[in-house]
C-alpha cells in the first residue's frame, strides 16, 4: 500500500470514532467508562487507589466531511456500486414482517419477531428517559416531559395495540418470555409511579407459575426481584391477597398448585417470602386486620396452605431463596402448630436462627 492509501484507510476508520453526540453514537462504551470512573472513585475514597489507571479512548480531531460518497464509479461499469459506510450503512434486510394479520396468524416465528421488534421500540424510548436521568440514580419521574415519556412507555408494554384485555396480559408475558423484556421491565420499574408498578407486580404475580415455567432456560427472572421488592413495600394487605391468591388455586385439569412451581424456582420462592414478609409486618402494624375482617381470614388460610406446602415438599426441590426475611418462620409459628414449625424449620435449614 502506497502512503496515500495508508492515510486513506486510517481517516476512515478514525471518521467512525468521530461523533459530536458521543453518549447517543458510542452508547455502551461511554456507560461502561462511566461506570468504570465511578468505582474508582468510590476506591480512592476508602483509600483503594488502583496502581494502573484505565485508560480511556481518545481520538484526535478531524474534520467531519459534510458529504460522503455512498456509491462507487468504476470505469465502464453499468450505473453505480453502493458501498457500506459509517455515514451511509446499507440497509439491512427488515426482519419484522409487514403483511396483514391474518397472514402472520398461527405462525410462532412470525410471532417472536414482532414481540422482539416492540421490545427494541420499547427499549429505544427507555433509553430516552434514562438519558434525561443520566447523572443520578433511576427514580420516578417528576418533570411532565418525561411522565408523559414514561406513560406512553408503559402503554406500550401493557396495551401493545391489543384488542382487549385478555390479549394485552398475553402481550405483556410474551415480553416477560424474552430475556431482553425481563431486562426492560426490570430497568423501568424504578422510574413508574407506585400505582403503575404495583399494576406489573400484580400482573407478574398472577402469572408466577407460568412465567417460571417459561424461564427454565434463560434463568433471568432474577433480575426483576430487586426492583419488584421495592413495589412490594407499597402493597396495601388487599392487593398483597390479590396477589397471593392465583398461587393457591389449583388450575382446571391439574393437580399440582401453582405454589408447588413457584417453590421450586429461585425468583418464584423469592417474591413468594417477600410477599409473605410484607403481610407479617402489615399484620403486626395494624390490629385492626385480625378483628373479625375477612382479608384476615383468607390470609391465615394462605399462610397454613403455603406452610403445608413447603413442609410437604423434599428439601431437595425447595429451591434456594435470594434472600430469606427474618420474619417468616415467626410469621408460620402464629398460626400452625409446633410440629409443623419444626418440618418448616428442617426444610429451609435455617433451624440455626432460633
Amino acid at each position: 500500500m502506497t502512503r496515500k492509501e495508508k492515510d486513506w484507510v486510517i481517516k476512515v476508520q478514525m471518521v467512525q470514532l468521530q461523533s459530536e453526540n458521543p453518549r447517543l453514537d458510542d452508547y455502551y462504551y461511554q456507560k461502561y467508562y462511566q461506570k468504570l470512573e465511578k468505582k474508582q472513585a468510590d476506591d480512592e475514597l476508602l483509600g483503594r487507589k488502583n496502581k494502573v489507571e484505565s485508560l480511556k479512548l481518545v481520538t484526535p480531531y478531524i474534520q467531519k466531511a459534510e458529504a460522503y460518497e455512498s456509491v462507487v464509479r468504476i470505469e465502464g461499469s453499468l450505473g453505480q456500486v453502493a458501498v457500506s459506510t459509517c455515514f451511509s450503512p446499507r440497509r439491512a434486510i427488515d426482519a419484522v414482517p409487514h403483511g396483514t394479520q391474518e397472514q402472520e396468524a398461527g405462525a410462532a416465528s412470525s410471532q417472536r419477531l414482532r414481540v422482539l421488534h416492540h421490545i427494541e421500540k420499547m427499549f429505544l424510548q427507555l433509553l430516552e428517559i434514562e438519558e434525561g436521568q443520566k447523572d443520578g440514580p433511576p427514580q420516578p419521574c417528576y418533570s411532565e416531559q418525561q411522565s408523559k415519556q414514561v406513560e406512553k412507555l408503559f402503554l406500550a408494554l401493557k396495551t401493545q395495540e391489543q384488542n382487549n384485555l385478555e390479549e394485552a396480559a398475553d402481550g405483556f408475558l410474551q415480553v416477560l418470555s424474552v430475556r431482553k423484556g425481563k431486562a426492560l421491565v426490570a430497568r423501568m420499574l424504578p422510574f413508574l409511579p407506585q400505582n403503575q408498578a404495583v399494576s406489573l407486580l400484580l400482573a407478574i404475580t398472577h402469572h408466577l407459575p407460568l412465567l417460571v415455567r417459561r424461564d427454565v432456560a434463560d434463568q433471568a427472572l432474577q433480575m426483576l426481584f430487586k426492583p419488584l421488592g421495592r413495589c412490594i413495600s407499597h402493597l396495601t394487605f388487599h392487593e398483597l391477597l390479590q396477589g397471593l391468591q392465583g398461587l393457591t388455586l389449583l388450575a382446571p385439569g391439574s393437580s399440582e398448585r401453582p405454589v408447588t412451581v413457584v417453590l421450586q424456582n429461585q425468583f418464584g420462592i423469592s417474591l413468594l417470602y417477600a410477599l409473605l414478609s410484607h403481610g407479617e409486618q402489615l399484620v403486626s402494624l395494624d390490629s385492626s386486620l385480625e378483628k373479625s375482617n375477612s382479608d384476615y381470614t383468607t390470609w391465615t388460610d394462605m399462610v397454613v396452605l403455603i406452610a403445608w406446602e413447603i413442609a410437604q415438599m423434599p428439601t431437595a426441590s425447595l429451591a434456594e431463596p435470594l434472600t430469606f426475611p427474618s420474619n417468616l418462620l415467626p410469621l408460620f409459628c402464629h398460626h400452625v402448630d409446633k410440629q409443623l414449625v419444626q418440618q418448616l424449620e428442617a426444610r429451609m435449614e435455617l433451624a440455626w436462627i432460633y
